[in-house]
């Protein structure tokens, strides 16, 4: 009897994990996450750039790893082209990364906090690229204000996700 029970036990834990990966990743998905991603680099951008400007605290002039990562390419590095190429991550490659990243990123639940988990992990990669060659006021407001950016953003990606259509969930 107690063989039976765990056979039934087994079933239903089958039966919860299949129900678990039933978001598959569609066109509609992929628009809805680049929605996610544009609407969130929006949003981080008074915290990145606009406060920390109004403060004095940052400059918008090239940055040496940027300079050197546009001259790879054959490019000028400029304002401009920096605003692109920052918008195009946020709305393109980041949102669909997080589409096949997300499903295993924590907290289990709510499902939409995993946007911010998976911003902290891009944090962690673009603070050293943007380290201010500054004092110890403007690097610790360096930190703080792109952390609170990055926050912002994932989870901006991981709400419109979660409200449209959910984060998708996949086996692998």
């Amino acid at each position: 009897m107690s063989g039976e029970l765990t056979e039934r036990e087994s079933v239903g834990v089958e039966e919860s994990l299949a129900e678990s990966f039933d978001i598959p990743i569609s066109g509609r998905v992929v628009l809805m996450a680049m929605t996610g991603g544009f609407a969130g680099t929006v949003l981080m951008m008074p915290i990145l750039v606009g406060i920390p400007e109004l403060l004095g605290l940052f400059q918008t002039a090239p940055i040496t790893g940027f300079a050197g990562f546009a001259a790879f390419f054959g490019l000028e590095p400029t304002v401009l082209l920096g605003v692109f190429l920052f918008g195009f991550g946020g709305t393109v490659v980041l949102p669909l990364t997080f589409l096949v990243l997300g499903a295993f990123l924590p907290p289990e639940s709510p499902r939409y906090l995993r946007g911010a988990t998976f911003a902290t992990f891009f944090w962690t990669g673009f603070v050293p690229a943007f380290w201010p060659n500054a004092g110890v006021l403007t690097v610790l407001s360096f930190l703080l204000f792109s952390l609170l950016a990055h926050w912002v953003y994932g989870l901006t990606l991981g709400v419109v996700l979660h409200r449209t259509t959910g984060i998708p969930q996949h086996d692998v």
